[in-house]
Formats: structure tokens, C-alpha cells, sequence
């Protein structure tokens, strides 16, 4: 039985999965969300897809926001499998004042990235033989690139409200910032809901561009120290939460999104108005996520995330502990995926999306 993991798929996924499986051939895009702790429920499919893609040799394009991001950079290094634990473990390793400042929180994330990316194998990620990786992040404008934080609660009220009447109007105060490495365009350079800025990524930039894609407003300093990239950038989840983009545009190829929801949320704003995601944008993607049961059964019965640093403010051991006893249930997440795939039990228990 396959009782910890959910996959559903895309209108047109759904019909291709049901006829020959995961053919991984076909997958062209692999997908990670903004949700900061929330990615220490899918390290243990990550490792698996580690293991799948090994001998690949056709591009894949890695695409993510926020911790996504951060994903998607252990995915292209030369030992994949240690960059996971290393980011796993120093995320974990993460400690506080009782009132950080957003000083010291970009400090500690910048410290995650100095200890499981190294400076010296940028270059070889950029040029990895198929791992084609990008990342998105926001460029700011009025309030939200002002450093005041008042100013920017101002600027997140204003860009809330107007989220209420339309998402397109989000526009008026951020831009989409797309980074990529050297070689082919990906396939969804050309989207364009929002105002769309485009990046080279290199070895001067990729940490700054990196940690701009994961710089939560109030919570963090913006990052305007980008080589080749002026101005002030913060989250790439704000407008991109869970990715609602056209990641393969009149495509039959694939998108794998290993996801910590069945769902998907388009925006940060959105969180709370059941907002659907555009059906034609999905439609090419295969989505991987814990099943409510395996959710059941993790400590406090959800997954890890940032709320978890106030709920065990001043007890950073006993975060700790829940957080690693999450990491060795998600295996069993990456043991069910690798089983679904490989014995086709997939086309049987996908569901649509």
C-alpha cells in the first residue's frame, strides 16, 4: 500500500501518467515552492529523485522560490546527496535572539548558504551537464524596496489589499525577477503576468540572487547588492508562492513538483482566499506530496514551518528534535515514490489536481 504519498496531475498529465507512467524522459521541468521548514518533509523524495535523474543527459530546468530555491541548489552540485544533508542540517541548526532583528536573520541564512554551497563550485553548477538551474525573486517597487519597516508594512497592506480585487494588480508593486544560468532559455522565460526582468546568473551573483529568492519582507533585509541586477529584491514567494506559472507552454512533456500540499496557492497574499491556480498552467504538472495520513502522524500532526521558531522560542533542542524526527519519517515518502514509479502502481493512484 502507498499510504504516505499523494500524486495528482494536471489535466493533461493526468491522461499521460494513467497511459505509460512516469516516463522520466519526459519531465523537463522539476518544480520546488516557497515554505520555508515546510521542505523538510520532501529531502527524502528529493534523495530519490537524486538517484533518478543520475544518468540523465536531455536538459532538465530546475525552477523554485525561497527555499525552493535553496532546493534547486543542491540538486546541481557535483555530491547532490551531501549538499541535501548539509542544508538539511544547518537549517536545522538555525538559532535566535528572543527578538531577532532582520539583521541577524539574513546573517543566519546567509550562513546556511556559505555551509552547503561552496564559492569554488559555482562555476560547475552553472555548467552542470543537464541540471539547468533557475530561481525567482522579486524586484521591489515604492514602499516595499524601502528599508523602514513601516514603510514596508504600508507597502504589504497596499499590495494585500489590491490582491483582494485582483491578483494582475500585484504589478503595481513587484516585478518578477527570473534568474538563470549560461545556456538554453527555459521554457517559461516568456511568462508574463507580471512585469518580467530577466538575469544572467554567475558565479559574482548566484549567492546574492539565491538569497534574494528567499528574503521574507519585514522578516529580512532586502538585497540590492546583485551583480548585474540593480535595484532592491526581496522573496520570489510573494508573487510566486507555489508557482502558479506556464512552466512548459503547449507542451506533452512534464513538470515533477515535489510539493508539501496536495494544492496549490499562487501568491503570498493568497493564503487565506482559496484562490485556484490558473488550470491551464497546471495542466503539464505531476505533483508529489505527504498524504494526510503521513501528516497525522508527524509530531504536533503537521509538517515543520516558520511559525515552528515562535512556538519553541527559547527551546531551539525540542525544534530540533520534532524537526529530525520529520526527517526520518520522509523517508518513507521517498521509498513509496521510488515504488510508485517503478513498479507503474502510479497510473493507478493518481488523482487529478
Amino acid at each position: 500500500m502507498l499510504d504516505n504519498i499523494s500524486i495528482r496531475a494536471g489535466s493533461k498529465a493526468i491522461n499521460i501518467i494513467r497511459d505509460e507512467g512516469l516516463d522520466l524522459s519526459r519531465v523537463k521541468v522539476l518544480a520546488g515552492a516557497s515554505g520555508s521548514a515546510k521542505f523538510l518533509v520532501l529531502t527524502g523524495i528529493d534523495r530519490v529523485l537524486v538517484s533518478l535523474f543520475k544518468n540523465r543527459t536531455d536538459p532538465l530546468y530546475l525552477i523554485g522560490t525561497s527555499i525552493g530555491s535553496f532546493r534547486m541548489a543542491a540538486f546541481c552540485q557535483r555530491d547532490p546527496l551531501a549538499a541535501i544533508e548539509k542544508l538539511e542540517q544547518e537549517y536545522i541548526a538555525q538559532q535566535y535572539s528572543l527578538h531577532p532583528t532582520p539583521q541577524e536573520v539574513t546573517r543566519e541564512t546567509k550562513r546556511i548558504l556559505d555551509a552547503y554551497i561552496d564559492d569554488n563550485e559555482i562555476d560547475a553548477m552553472l555548467h552542470h551537464p543537464f541540471m539547468k538551474i533557475c530561481f525567482l525573486s522579486n524586484k521591489c517597487k515604492g514602499l516595499l524596496k524601502q528599508d523602514p519597516l513601516f514603510l514596508q508594512w504600508i507597502g504589504l497592506i497596499l499590495s494585500a489589499g489590491v490582491n483582494l480585487l485582483s491578483r494582475n494588480g500585484l504589478g503595481y508593486f513587484l516585478e518578477r525577477a527570473l534568474f538563470y544560468g549560461p545556456g538554453q532559455t527555459p521554457p517559461f522565460a516568456a511568462m508574463d503576468q507580471f512585469p518580467l526582468n530577466r538575469y544572467d546568473l554567475t558565479p559574482e551573483n548566484f549567492k546574492s540572487a539565491l538569497l534574494s529568492s528567499g528574503s521574507i519582507p519585514i522578516a529580512m533585509e532586502g538585497v540590492s547588492d546583485i551583480n548585474g541586477a540593480p535595484g532592491v529584491f526581496r522573496d520570489g514567494g510573494i508573487l510566486d508562492y507555489h508557482l502558479d506559472i506556464p512552466f512548459l507552454p503547449d507542451s506533452d512533456n512534464l513538470v515533477l513538483y515535489p510539493h508539501f500540499y496536495e494544492t496549490i496557492t499562487p501568491g503570498w497574499f493568497d493564503k487565506g482566499l482559496h484562490r485556484k491556480p490558473s488550470e491551464k498552467n497546471m495542466e503539464n504538472v505531476v505533483l508529489v506530496a505527504p498524504s494526510p495520513s503521513f501528516v497525522e502522524d508527524l509530531p504536533l500532526k503537521k509538517i515543520p514551518d516558520r511559525k515552528d521558531f515562535m512556538t519553541f522560542k527559547g527551546k531551539d533542542g525540542e525544534r530540533r528534535d520534532y524537526w529530525e524526527i520529520v526527517l526520518e519519517k520522509n523517508k518513507r515518502l521517498g521509498d513509496e515514490f521510488f515504488e510508485a514509479v517503478q513498479s507503474e502502481k502510479i497510473k493507478q493512484i493518481v488523482k487529478p489536481l
